[in-house]
């Protein structure tokens, strides 16, 4: 019985100190998912103290090891194989992704959306009008970039546009790039 009653002990204190050493390890660290995200403006490299959250065509962001500038937005009334709906547009959105890490990042054109002034978000569509330039999925390497298009469809004149960038399935982090 002493037996028994000391190995019960002993896995009990083995418990206690295994879940104090994985309540530590999970809870300290460097956590760079929570650091705020960077903009280098075109008027020179400024770090915000604060999160920001929200910037304009030109700047250059930075979320985790994603750099993404929108440089450049067409619109287009389609083409002869293709027309957006009535009253609606396509919107295009140019833009390079950069990794800013020293780790490999994916890409893809689905971790992008368009929300309109009406509050509607929706997701890059199947339109052949940039298939030239349009942005596939892939990875990048340290140091890597890419450059090409997604394309949205939204109302016509519409003059509050927002793309909305979430390089992760696994988190809520986003930033937003003002379109007009």
């Amino acid at each position: 019985m002493k037996k028994f009653f000391k190995f019960g002990c002993l896995g009990i204190i083995a418990l206690i100190v295994l879940g104090i050493i994985i309540a530590v390890a999970t809870s300290g660290g460097d956590d760079s998912s929570n650091a705020p995200a960077k903009v280098d403006g075109s008027t020179g490299s400024a770090k915000k103290e604060k999160a920001q959250t929200t910037f304009k065509l030109g700047d250059t962001i930075q979320l985790g090891d994603h750099k993404v500038t929108v440089t450049k937005l067409e619109k287009s009334a389609g083409g002869e194989f293709e027309t957006p709906k009535g009253g609606n547009e396509f919107v295009i959105v140019h833009l390079t992704i950069e990794n800013g890490g020293k780790d490999q990042i994916s890409y893809n054109p689905y971790d992008f959306q368009l929300k309109n002034s009406q509050g509607n978000i929706v997701d890059p569509g199947f339109i052949t009008i940039d298939q030239d330039t349009a942005l596939e999925s892939g990875e990048l390497a340290a140091g890597g970039k890419v450059q090409g298009t997604i394309s949205f469809e939204a109302p016509q004149n519409d003059s509050d546009l927002d793309l909305i960038f979430t390089p992760s399935f696994w988190s809520d982090k986003k930033i937003t790039i003002n379109l007009n």
